[in-house]
């Protein structure tokens, strides 16, 4: 028998050991090792004995044959990487800049082998029981027949040309209450019929719940969740039900994306505006991205669905990229609730300086008397305290970028993006009112005016603080549904997807925190944010109203929102970004240079800035780029850490991934000492760095 040889991966995250290194594989493991195997191999001069990813087999060696090493064993307790996902991670190594080995680690959401213990608790645990979902409507039937003529075209298609030639991405465009999770059924019913398996991508933990609700009701005990608050336990138990072809869908946040279906069909992506899919971690991938690559690479179909798209998706559907459908109207003939915006402003000049404005009060006192619910939402997500003016609602913004200026605690002003900085005024400068600073306000604040206002009601409250157990989403979700608590307050938590039938009184307590967060995309979450929460009054029988309270409601985020009407904040939104060159009209790249020694941080950030600024004006630049930088990160000093920033924007996305290998080869050339200084980078990033 020939000898045959393995490339591997090291699992070492450095970019100079990024690639695959061949190794010989013993007689007695041929028949182990494989593509996806995770084995022990010695590497580099000392042979410390590592852990790598078999990518690829050969037959000959490609250096001298005596100096190939051999693999030492193949790991018994890991989990193999498919064939399918190593070349998805190859992708997302091109794609985001990152190192294969972090690539690979990300599409592996369970790495190894555990043992279930008898003492595990039911993953399904306080999940709210929903009861069989209707038929649809005569729209949603038209809807999902559509769908399912689209989905007839082959779905195990060999030929890379044939792929690009046909369209696997659907835009489901669907007001709030209008069927959407219906329609999700529909279709994975469908394609299960054939033999294939679907992924359901939901942004939080606490809408997992309720999707698995809504799809037990279908699909039995079929199906198989994924995320961050199972046990290692868990987790490996609902991998391998996948792997195996014992479950046909895989419910989860980003992670479940990766779930190893032998026979992926098709992938739903519920609320894909969601900036949850975006990873804070190395690599920065976008799970609306990568699930399109993954459903290119195995011919299977991907649905985006939401009542707000991001604006990226619908540029992309306008452009023809995706595919676009509508759903216009409620089921059930609900109606859409009565939205009313309160000037804030006029509050405190009625002498009002409660967080609760006289009109929300009003509401929600007739509400509660008449025994139905009411949700508060508030967004606690702000980066940093804007600076605005409580008498006129005058916001300080960079005279460069159009975006506000964020307070630091040195009593500056500045803007992460271009750098700019000044000193906090005393009064405001369009009012000359003294009535200027920085917003902050929680949810647990607004519990309490909440209680001591209204003292008879019982109230529940929802955010990171009180979600930390596992459990907990689903056991608060539960409970309010079931009426034991009158008033739901929370952050963005509670305004994604949810249905509450008797809940007929929403309000947005302060619009402004998430208008003026210092990025590009704040007005988009904005907006979200309030349609969203809106979607969630008036599900049922029982019309709904919705209060925004806000100190800028001219703003076109706040019109748009309180009029339902997507397209009007769409358009508004897309000259915006046209104009100052933002995603979706060109790409953008985030580079972030760390280092403890500022010094090092200072002049890695200006030599590469200083390259990249030259081949932006070299011959074989494609398109346009444009460089800004560097300057100090959002938050510059983060543990002894000191963090810089380049920003990137291109109409050809080439250019950036070019700008990625251009740093690396600065930072390589440079020699310096291993861990000195930390490079990363962040396509299309959708927070500021």
């Amino acid at each position: 028998m020939s000898v045959k040889y393995a490339d591997i991966i090291i699992d070492i995250s450095q970019s100079n050991v990024d690639r695959p290194f061949r190794y010989s594989i013993p007689e007695e493991l041929l028949e182990e090792v494989q593509i996806g195997s995770v084995v022990k191999v010695p590497f580099g001069q000392g042979n410390k004995i590592r852990t790598g990813y078999v990518i690829g087999l050969a037959d000959e060696p490609n250096y001298d044959i005596d100096k190939i090493k051999a693999i030492s064993e193949v790991s018994a307790n890991a989990i193999s990487v498919e064939s399918k996902l190593i070349k998805l991670a190859k992708w997302m190594r091109d794609t985001y800049g990152c190192t294969m080995i972090s690539a690979l680690m990300t599409v592996m959401p369970v790495k190894e082998k555990v043992r279930n213990r008898k003492t595990e608790v039911d993953i399904r645990e306080n999940i709210p029981e929903f009861q069989p979902i209707e038929e649809l409507e005569k729209q949603q039937k038209e809807i999902v027949e559509d769908f399912i003529n689209d989905l007839d075209i082959p779905l195990n298609v060999d030929s890379d040309d044939a792929r690009e030639t046909v369209p696997n991405t659907y835009l489901l465009h669907g007001v709030t209450g209008s069927g959407k999770t219906e329609v999700y059924i529909k279709m994975a019913e469908e394609v299960i019929a054939r033999g294939q398996d679907v992924i359901v991508l939901v942004p939080e933990i606490a809408l997992t719940y309720q999707t698995v609700a809504r799809f037990s009701s279908y699909f039995q005990d079929s199906i198989c969740i994924l995320n961050s608050q199972l046990s290692k336990g868990e987790k490996y138990r609902e991998f391998m039900k996948a792997r195996e072809g014992k479950t046909h869908i895989m419910i989860g946040p980003r992670s479940a994306l990766f779930a190893p279906f032998q026979n992926l069909g098709l992938i739903i992506i519920d609320e894909e505006h969601d900036g949850a899919y975006k990873s804070e971690k190395t690599p920065k991938y976008h799970a609306r991205e990568v699930a399109i690559e993954r459903a290119r690479l195995e011919g299977a179909k991907v649905v985006l669905g939401t009542a707000t798209p991001s604006v990226e998706s619908y540029y992309k559907a306008e452009q023809g990229e995706y595919k676009l459908y509508s759903l216009t109207e409620r089921v059930k003939g609900s109606l859409m609730p009565d939205v009313e915006v309160v000037d804030l402003r006029e509050e405190l000049r009625a002498g009002n300086r409660s967080i609760i404005s006289e009109s929300l009060y009003n509401k929600l006192t007739e509400a509660f008397d008449r025994g139905e619910q009411a949700m508060l939402f508030i967004n606690r997500r702000g980066f940093n305290s804007f600076v605005s003016c409580r008498s006129c609602g005058e916001v300080i913004k960079c005279p460069n970028c159009d975006v506000s200026l964020s307070l630091h605690g040195n009593h500056r002003l500045l803007c992460h993006y271009c750098g700019h900085s000044e000193e906090m005024p005393d009064n405001c400068p369009k009012c000359k009112s003294n009535m200027i600073g920085g917003y902050g306000i929680g949810t647990e604040s607004l519990e309490e005016q909440v209680k001591k206002i209204f003292p008879k009601i019982k109230t529940l409250r929802m955010d990171k603080d009180t979600t930390q157990r596992k459990g907990s989403h689903g056991a608060i979700i539960k409970k309010f549904r079931e009426g034991k608590a009158d008033c739901l307050i929370g952050t963005q938590m509670i305004v994604k997807g949810h249905d509450f039938p008797k809940v007929t009184v929403v309000g947005n307590i302060l619009a402004d925190l998430s208008l003026f967060d210092g990025d590009y995309e704040s007005a988009e979450r904005t907006f979200d944010l309030l349609t969203q929460a809106a979607g969630r009054a008036g599900r049922d029988e029982l019309p709904g109203q919705v209060v925004i309270q806000t100190y800028q409601p001219e703003h076109y985020a706040i019109t748009s929102a309180a009029d339902q009407d997507y397209k009007a904040f769409y358009d508004y939104e897309m000259s915006y970004r046209s104009m100052l060159h933002f995603p979706p009209v060109y790409d953008m790249l985030g580079i972030c240079i760390s280092s403890e020694n500022e010094k090092m941080a200072i002049e890695v950030s200006d030599r590469i800035a200083e390259a990249l600024k030259e081949y932006r004006k070299s011959d074989g630049l494609k398109g346009s780029l444009d460089c800004i930088g560097p300057a100090e990160a959002y938050i510059y000093r983060m543990n002894n850490i000191y963090r810089r920033v380049i920003y990137l924007k291109s109409d050809v996305y080439e250019n950036l991934t070019e700008s990625v290998k251009m740093a690396d080869n600065i930072v390589t050339s440079m020699e310096l000492p291993a861990g000195l200084v930390d490079v990363q980078y962040d396509f299309n990033p959708m927070r500021i760095i």
